[in-house]
């Protein structure tokens, strides 16, 4: 039966990482010369006022709202409309009471009656905590995965092979949501914190293949054991990423527009996940592994060769 060897081709695994790095770091840069933000940040975040409408006439399109706005002098409106129900989004600076009662009656006269179903207001002073507490809980549960990788492994080797696979995970879902457009909003918290969750489970599951396989095969190559537990772990994996996929792609296609956009990140979450585990974490822990044991094979051989060249000399050698 033919075996893949996944770890004999890690250069591979590594340029096809690498190719998805700097896609997404290059979507991310790209988004200032555009003239936009790097993240297209949601009303949670940076603060204004987000006012959802049902027309009665659902042919009303985006462009028609935005010139009825136009004469308002509210900036840079967002304004997107949900096909699949008409409801138009308006996304503006934060708006007094009195503005949005004009706002409402300007496009009740310009573009035609309509329900109202949602108004939130976000300060900028919330909105700017909100994102301090986003980044401070992302940071923290990475901390405490390396903690816990440390200990269950027994290895720091383990951990920082996990923590790189996740900050690729985190790298990924925030170039996607640039390149998209995608809107970041309070649950986008929730899907960074699902992707550190997620990602290391997955990691978790082939670093128990490998340890288990090292009590079990003492004597077999380092990257021959890895190449063998990422196999008998891959079925599981690919099984579970599919099962969650499937549920997931539910939620994003009958939950609604309202979490849309988090099941989106989710869907990323997993694929790149799933991703990681296979091929990042699993080829650095072999590089890593080779480069602790050539460092300690020139460590041992140091102090022989002084024997030797003392013993050569006559001398006794240097401590």
């Amino acid at each position: 039966m033919k075996v893949w060897d996944l770890m004999g081709r890690r250069r591979w695994l590594y340029l096809a990482t690498g190719l998805v790095v700097v896609a997404c770091v290059a979507s991310m840069a790209i988004q200032p010369a555009l003239g936009r933000p790097v993240l297209n940040w949601g009303v949670d975040f940076t603060g204004g006022t987000l006012i959802t409408l049902r027309f009665q006439d659902r042919s009303v399109t985006t462009g028609a709202v935005r010139a009825a706005l136009q004469p308002l002098g509210l900036g840079e409106a967002v304004i997107q409309k949900v096909q699949e129900t008409g409801d138009v989004s308006i996304r503006t600076r934060h708006l007094e009471p009195e503005e949005r009662r004009r706002l409402e009656e300007h496009l009740r006269q310009r573009v035609g009656p309509f329900t109202v179903l949602s108004v939130d207001d976000v300060g900028p002073k919330i909105g700017r905590e909100l994102r301090n507490v986003a980044v401070l809980g992302v940071v923290l549960g990475l901390a405490l995965q390396v903690v816990y990788v440390s200990l269950r492994f027994q290895s720091v080797r383990f951990a920082i092979a996990a923590d790189v696979a996740l900050l690729h995970d985190l790298l990924v879902v925030l170039g996607v949501f640039a390149l998209t457009r995608a809107t970041v909003d309070s649950s986008f918290v929730a899907v960074l914190l699902t992707v550190v969750g997620y990602s290391i489970n997955d990691t978790i599951v082939v670093f128990d293949r490998i340890r288990e396989n090292l009590q079990l095969r003492t004597r077999e190559p380092f990257p021959h054991l890895v190449n063998r537990s990422l196999l008998e772990a891959l079925v599981r994996s690919i099984n579970t990423g599919l099962t969650t996929l499937l549920a997931i792609g539910s939620v994003y296609l009958f939950g609604g527009p309202t979490i849309r956009d988090f099941a989106f990140g989710l869907a990323v979450a997993v694929l790149t996940g799933g991703w990681s585990s296979i091929g990042l974490a699993a080829p650095l822990l072999v590089d890593m592994t080779a480069w602790a044991e050539r460092r300690a094979a020139r460590a041992a051989a140091h102090p022989a060769a002084q024997l030797a060249r003392a013993a050569a000399g006559g001398r006794r050698p240097r401590p």
